[in-house]
């Protein structure tokens, strides 16, 4: 009677092993449609033998845990794409947006309105008492003015856009980090039992996945199942289930910074798309500059070439052609009397060869400085285009292997409920035959 108790024991825990199994498996099959889901495996041991007048007899098995097939090294590097690509992306699109406002090829934006301006000042040297002469070289400076003015405020409002999404951005960032924090005492709590907790561990992923997408992090899994979150400079992001923390943004002198509200430490190499949008503000920054300086440059080259003044006590300042006050993209403009003590045509229009600006080093033109401001431009938004595009690529293929891991194949999950169908029948079988055996060494007594 004891080995047939014995082998009805193992028979129900089989029945018992096989059902969670298939509860297993239909939680699979339910999240198939979920890309944040891990397919996940209830596996049985070996129970212990037990030793009997034939040698040592099996006890079946028993079920251990239910385990994730999760790929740890393909995850951290998914993660790390992502932020890179959405780094680039981030900076494709703000400098993409840029590129429109300082578009120039030679013939239209401000490199033609210089051309326009040098062509005036050429008749005006041809015809110096022309009043139509006059009024077309002020005129074209007006118009350079005003598209230089344009651009700048252009561009100033793409900071103030830049600014907003930077500020918007941070929430969902706070809100990302508690939230991993608060998953992090919830699988500390779940898994006290030395079990996994599996579905939470997906949760504090998707979570990671979103926090990638803004900023770029390393993970290190730590006692207790709950992970520590740090950037690149291994300034803590979220520490176990005591601390996440909260960003914030600062306008200072030479841009913006994210900080840590409750130190005030400047956070450094961000990456994701929070990267992205303070190294696109730093870039459209100097892109800036470089149009303060080529305003700042022609403001002064010009009206150096005026020597006449009016008589007093006129203001000097109203008779030259560029107000000297104003000498920033923004501000630059024409003064009241720009030619009513006109200097030589010919001395100005010589001028637009001189080396008035420098370049990385090298004394160029006007018109050159230009040119290299458009080249600088385009390549900045080219680089971005590529790398965002390579990395978008491998954020795809990426996701694929770990699909091809981690993701659920409806057709495995079906071939592995037909097993577990069969076990749980032939399970059944063996409680219904020793069922009956007991059954007969009863009615033998």
């Amino acid at each position: 009677m004891a080995g047939l108790n014995a082998s009805l024991e193992i028979a129900k825990n089989a029945l018992l092993n096989t059902q969670v199994q298939i509860q297993t498996t239909s939680h699979n099959i339910a999240n198939a449609e979920n890309p944040n889901y891990t397919r996940q495996k209830a596996s049985t041991v070996t129970q212990g033998a037990i030793r009997e007048r034939a040698g040592w007899v099996g006890t079946g098995a028993r079920l251990d845990r239910i385990v994730q097939q999760r790929d740890a090294f393909l995850e951290a590097s998914l993660l790390g794409t992502l932020s890179s690509s959405s780094y680039y992306g981030a900076m494709e699109r703000i400098l993409g947006t840029a590129e429109t406002y300082l578009y120039d090829d030679g013939e239209t934006g401000i490199s033609g309105a210089l051309n326009d301006f040098w062509d005036a000042w050429n008749a005006l040297a041809q015809n110096p008492d022309g009043s139509a002469e006059k009024a077309t070289v002020i005129e074209a400076g007006g118009n350079l003015a005003g598209l230089l003015n344009e651009t700048a405020s252009d561009l100033d409002a793409l900071q103030g856009d830049l600014q907003k999404e930077l500020e918007d951005s941070l929430e969902p960032v706070n809100t990302l980090l508690e939230r991993i924090r608060e998953l992090n005492d919830q699988i500390a709590r779940a898994e006290g039992s030395g079990q996994t907790a599996n579905d939470l561990r997906d949760q504090r992923y998707e979570a990671l996945k979103e926090l990638a997408e803004y900023v770029q992090f390393e993970t290190e899994e730590i006692s207790g199942g709950a992970v520590n979150v740090f950037l690149a400079d291994r300034t803590a992001l979220v520490i176990g289930t005591q601390y996440a923390a909260q960003l914030t943004l600062q306008d200072e002198a030479d841009g913006y910074a994210v900080t840590i509200k409750d130190t005030g430490t400047a956070v450094g190499r961000l990456g994701g798309s929070l990267g992205g949008l303070l190294a696109s503000a730093a870039q459209v920054d100097q892109w800036q500059d470089r149009l303060d300086e080529f305003a700042a440059a022609l403001v002064l080259a010009v009206n150096g070439k005026y020597s006449s003044s009016p008589p007093p006590p006129a203001d000097p300042n109203d008779y030259l052609f560029f107000d000297p006050s104003g000498t920033t993209a923004s501000t630059i403009s024409l003064t009241s009397y720009p030619l009513d003590y006109p200097p030589d045509a010919q001395d100005v229009l010589d001028w637009q060869s001189d080396d008035a600006l420098t370049w990385d080093g090298e004394s160029v033109s006007l018109g050159t400085y230009l040119n290299r401001l458009t080249q600088d431009v385009g390549l900045a938004v080219q680089s971005a285009q590529s790398q965002q595009s390579f990395r978008e690529s491998l954020v795809t293929e990426l996701e694929a292997k770990r699909q091809s891991v981690s993701g659920v194949s409806i057709d495995e999950e079906m071939v592995e409920l037909l097993k577990q169908q069969q076990l749980y029948q032939a399970a059944a079988k063996v409680v219904q035959y020793t069922s009956d055996m007991i059954q007969t060494a009863i009615d033998m007594v």
